[in-house]
């Protein structure tokens, strides 16, 4: 009673949560076969670091994300093909995470941004109060949380376990931002290069860690279904980033999985 007494007063007084400027449509939504990224681009070339880590304080100041996010607002990527579209929702997200962490910036963690939280106790409500269901911007003309674009959107339709290593969620055990936009032409050699990249940072993953034990990021764990369905699917799918007697080892299963712990900090280079 005690407790409960305290989370109640706590989010009369205290209460904070993730507030965003939503950028809606100001036109009629377009359907074009392709689109354009070069926005976008030039935005990660900017404020990313060879860590891979965000300059949100410099995002903020430039006001740079508005005119991505009125296109993306005023896009539906229903008739482009599948690379394309995978890679306008990927960018999507990313974009769309950067503007809620951008529209509450100076935050230690996305986590601090639920719906309905309290500054340092972010999840009272487990998986109903989190900042991924947040409404976080438009796409389309239709206003999405970050959850509906994973979840009920890039998931089932594309069946890609690599987006896996690309959306960036802003925190430091998330995969590295890429200093360039994602591109349909370009996505499977991206997509690939996130892997090894991911697989290959010793503060996320640990392949091999210890003897017949491997680390791996909690990506693996919560997402297993997408991998394969099994640890032992997981290790298979990973081989294709290892060589020799390691990847031998993969791709028979031979390891047993530790699961790594998951540090939520903003992934912000004025912090690194």
């Amino acid at each position: 009673m005690v407790m409960l007494f305290l989370i109640v007063s706590l989010m009369m007084t205290g209460c904070t949560s993730g507030r965003i400027d939503i950028i809606t449509a100001r036109d009629s939504v377009r359907t074009p076969e392709t689109f354009d990224h070069a926005a976008f681009d030039r935005i990660l070339a900017a404020h990313v670091n060879d860590a891979g880590l965000m300059d949100y304080a410099g995002l903020k100041a430039s006001g740079a994300l508005s005119d991505y996010l009125l296109a993306i607002a005023e896009t539906d990527p229903a008739r482009m093909n599948d690379q394309d579209a995978l890679a306008f929702w990927i960018n999507a997200y990313n974009a769309l995470t950067m503007k809620l962490i951008v529209d509450n910036y100076p935050t230690k963690s996305i986590l601090r941004l639920a719906p309905a939280g309290i500054k340092g106790i972010p999840f009272i409500i487990p998986k109903v109060n989190t900042p991924f269901k947040v409404k976080v911007g438009q796409v389309g003309g239709v206003t999405r949380t970050l959850d509906e674009i994973e979840h009920a959107i890039i998931r089932p339709t594309f069946a890609e376990p690599r987006i896996h290593f690309a959306l960036v969620c802003a925190a430091m055990s998330c995969p590295p931002l890429r200093a360039e936009a994602y591109t349909g032409a370009r996505l499977d050699a991206q997509l690939d290069d996130q892997g090894r990249v991911f697989l290959s940072d010793s503060t996320k993953n640990r392949v091999p860690y210890d003897g017949d034990t491997i680390q791996l990021s909690k990506i693996f764990t919560w997402f297993e279904s997408d991998f394969g369905g099994s640890e032992e699917a997981v290790q298979r799918f990973i081989a294709r980033y290892a060589e020799g007697e390691v990847k031998a080892k993969l791709e028979a299963g031979g390891y047993r999985i530790e699961s790594a712990g998951y540090d939520w900090t903003l992934n912000d280079s004025a912090t690194r």
